[in-house]
């Protein structure tokens, strides 16, 4: 994950893009990006649960969920969803709270779902990260939260 140039401002853009090839129809893959029944299940890295998830699916609807580590430390994030387009494509902003709540460094995340075959492949593009550490930190975070996804995703998709 290399910064590459924004191509105007000389700031780097920071951006995290992951694709992972699932063996689910994209219409699930869609619902489990969306439903917070769900999301509960795999959202986070991991060794870490989402106790809290809300969702207001519509564009410009909010959304906030909370990541809760084995110690017992809660960390929560928040945004509104930018487009909306089922089963193809979902765009969203998210900042992580800090202690007293405030909104931090805002960022942008797409999720596309492409058929291809008997598989879905999912491309994550996370972008606008605030520096080089959290780049690393969240592409790790990331990783591991796709893995529980795809894990999820294909004994959900073998349940129906």
């Amino acid at each position: 994950m290399t910064p590459a140039n924004d191509g105007g401002s000389g700031r780097p853009l920071r951006e995290i893009v992951l694709t992972r090839d699932i063996a689910a129809p994209r219409t699930l893959l869609f619902r489990l990006w969306t439903e917070p029944e769900h999301l509960m299940r795999w959202w986070g890295p991991q060794n870490m649960t989402a106790p809290s998830v809300s969702v207001d699916l519509r564009e410009g609807g909010a959304w906030r969920h909370c990541i809760l580590t084995p110690e017992g430390r809660e960390y929560w994030s928040h945004g509104r969803y930018l487009e909306i387009v089922p089963p193809e494509r979902l765009v969203f902003t998210f900042a992580w709270e800090n202690q007293d709540g405030k909104p931090g460094h805002p960022m942008q995340v797409s999720v596309e779902f492409h058929e291809f075959g008997e598989k879905t492949r999912l491309v994550f593009r996370k972008a606008e990260l605030p520096d080089d550490t959290e780049l690393k930190l969240q592409t790790g975070g990331w990783e591991q939260a796709l893995d529980k996804y795809v894990a999820y995703a294909e004994a959900t998709s073998g349940e129906g």
